[in-house]
């Protein structure tokens, strides 16, 4: 059995499409459970009318001793979870009718620990480009080619065994704009035996609401979402992950946080940052502060903050 475990939050316009997607699989052995992260509007509703109907479904209201956060109930609901393998899917997305069949063929056919399908984006005007556009036929499975985006999926597409799961969590208290990317780069520094389906298989929603549309109305909102990621995830892995990686994802931060700072927003977390350079590049990193004052005051930082990154 699959368990399918999708967190939400004031998606009423949308959710009844997701579960009908999911509800009409041709695979029809699975679990979903739904965690509600606080709704305000009608989305309970909703998904009771899927519970009432169809036992497969299950609706739980994330309880006041799980913080808010779709992360924080994205862990709880595979708390929940009885099945494996295990996918996490999004509440305003929708699956095309053979996703799980597609998925678990080659899950199975190939014995892997875990497969990802493709998904294109669309809004109320039809299909729009794939989120990442990467040839899937010769893209690398390890963390470094997934942190640096060579080899990129987004939460719905991932199904992993549960052995896998039940050693990856998503981290809480973030920006939460990359959900899945310290989750899948955990998984890939844990198994390499996985395949990239070469397949539609999800039907991604684009729309005014979504986390990474609105950061994207302000750039500068944008670039500091980015660059936390970034910053977040050097610290889950800096004593897991390759030094390659660590200082890609270092440097990628230093420099997003030389954009704000020359647009005259102060960067975040100065102090870590420079911690970090420090450990990863060596003594030159205590001139971070003084990069980021310098731009920040000037706009003529750049040339200090390439000689930190060298």
């Amino acid at each position: 059995m699959i368990s399918i475990i999708i967190a939400t939050y004031n998606r009423a316009a949308y959710i009844a499409e997701t579960l009908t997607s999911i509800a009409n699989q041709t695979y029809k052995d699975f679990e979903c459970i739904i965690v509600d992260d606080g709704s305000t509007d009608n989305s309970e509703e909703i998904v009771l009318q899927f519970v009432e109907n169809d036992k497969r479904f299950i609706y739980i209201n994330r309880p006041d001793t799980v913080p808010k956060g779709a992360n924080y109930s994205r862990n709880y609901g595979y708390t929940l979870s009885t099945g494996s393998p295990v996918k996490f899917f999004d509440s305003d997305d929708v699956m095309l009718p053979h996703h799980l069949q597609t998925s678990m063929d080659y899950f199975e056919k190939g014995d892997y620990d875990f497969v990802v399908g493709d998904c294109i984006n669309f809004n109320e005007t039809g299909l729009l480009e794939r989120p990442y556009e990467i040839d899937r036929t010769t893209a690398e499975l390890t963390a470094m080619r997934f942190a640096d985006f060579k080899t990129a999926w987004i939460t719905n597409d991932l199904l992993v065994k549960r052995e896998y799961a039940d050693q990856v969590a998503f981290v809480c208290g973030t920006k939460d704009q990359a959900t899945e990317y310290q989750y899948n780069i955990k998984l890939l520094l844990l198994t390499q035996n996985g395949y990239l389906i070469n397949e539609i298989l999800t039907h991604r929603r684009i729309h005014d609401e979504g986390i990474v549309e609105l950061a994207k109305k302000d750039m500068n909102v944008y670039k500091a979402t980015t660059a936390d990621t970034y910053l977040v995830t050097v610290d889950c892995f800096k004593n897991l992950g390759s030094l390659e990686m660590i200082r890609w994802m270092l440097s990628s931060h230093a420099l997003l946080n030389y954009e704000l700072a020359k647009s005259k927003v102060m960067p975040e977390k100065i102090r870590k940052t420079t911690s970090l350079l420090m450990k990863f590049y060596g003594v030159k990193g205590i001139l971070y502060p003084f990069a980021i004052a310098v731009t920040y005051v000037s706009g003529k930082g750049y040339a200090i903050m390439k000689y930190i990154r060298k």
